[in-house]
């Protein structure tokens, strides 16, 4: 199949989320641009993830599931921002034009992309090892956009949802590691399945000072904050919330691998102590899990971690 073909008989038809209706997108898929119509009053935030086959993820992964994961890791990036998504762009670096692998793709970016309205505008496809980019776009209020630079001495530390479980299932995916089967469906829908909390990150902006993602270890990727807005902080590992399932079967490693291990997709954010009862209803009424980890300091207090004694090295790409 030729590029165009590619892109418009398979992932314009299972891809696209509808776009019957919507006053933004003025023009998609089959020219030389997109082009698009921001809302007034709001303010356009996009992000960008690449996938390297072998590094990201496995040789020979279900591509079902690579699909969904893409738009999920870079979906996340919107959540912390608290935007709404919106539009995303495909690069797409494939060895052979496979329908049938491009098919799987298309249905796994499906999957999360149309429950949340994100919808396929465009993109370039061309041949070499399989490397799959997403550029993702959404909508939020121009005053309204969550920043890494605006924790303040005094906050509290929280992230949402439960750590290491998708770091402690990598041997797991790559077949490194036998598991029985129950241990293995759960790891493996961690791993696959991350669930991008754009509903919380939306909700939450109105009360946070700071927030981001985690996709490279929390230890690793709250530092991003501390040097962003100029503080310190005071984390306490034995607060870490993790699953039963990573206690049960990594007793010794599940605070490392929570701490450190990355891909769990979840929120960091720093807010006022006043903020707490607020932080507490979003969160119930949303059925997630949020815990408070610890507390902005001073910078020159440095990043502590108590109760661990561990590196604190997260993912490094080089």
């Amino acid at each position: 199949m030729k590029e165009f073909e590619l892109i418009q008989n398979i992932f314009q038809a299972s891809v696209m989320a509808s776009t019957q209706g919507r006053e933004d997108l003025l023009l998609g898929i089959g020219d030389d641009c997109a082009q698009v119509q921001v809302p007034q009053g709001q303010s356009l935030v996009f992000s960008m993830d690449t996938l390297v086959e072998g590094r990201h993820f496995p040789f020979d992964a279900d591509p079902v599931d690579i699909g969904y994961r893409a738009v999920a890791s870079c979906v996340s990036d919107l959540a912390a921002m608290g935007a709404k998504p919106a539009f995303f762009t495909l690069g797409l670096t494939i060895p052979q034009s496979d329908p049938q692998w491009l098919a799987g793709l298309a249905q796994g970016m499906a999957e999360l992309a149309e429950p949340i309205g994100l919808a396929l505008v465009g993109g370039d496809t061309t041949k070499g090892p399989l490397t799959i980019t997403l550029q993702v776009h959404g909508y939020v209020e121009a005053d309204m956009a969550v920043k890494r630079s605006a924790a303040k001495v005094g906050d509290d530390i929280y992230v949402t949802g439960l750590l290491g479980d998708a770091a402690a299932a990598v041997p797991i995916v790559t077949g490194e590691l036998q598991v029985s089967s129950e241990r293995f469906d759960y790891f493996y829908e961690r791993f696959w399945r991350p669930q991008p909390r754009l509903i919380a990150g939306m909700a939450l902006k109105r009360v946070v000072h700071a927030m981001m993602d985690i996709s490279d270890g929390l230890a690793q990727d709250i530092q991003h904050i501390l040097k962003a807005s100029g503080v310190g902080a005071n984390i306490d590992a034995g607060r870490l919330p993790m699953s039963a399932q990573l206690r049960q079967w990594q007793p010794d490693s599940a605070v490392a691998l929570a701490l450190t291990g990355g891909d769990d997709y979840e929120l960091c954010f720093t807010a006022p102590k006043e903020q707490a009862a607020e932080i507490a209803l979003i969160t119930q009424t949303l059925s997630l899990p949020c815990t408070k980890i610890g507390e902005i300091v001073a910078e020159a207090e440095g990043f502590v971690i108590q109760n661990y004694e561990g590196e604190i090295r997260g993912w490094q790409h080089f």
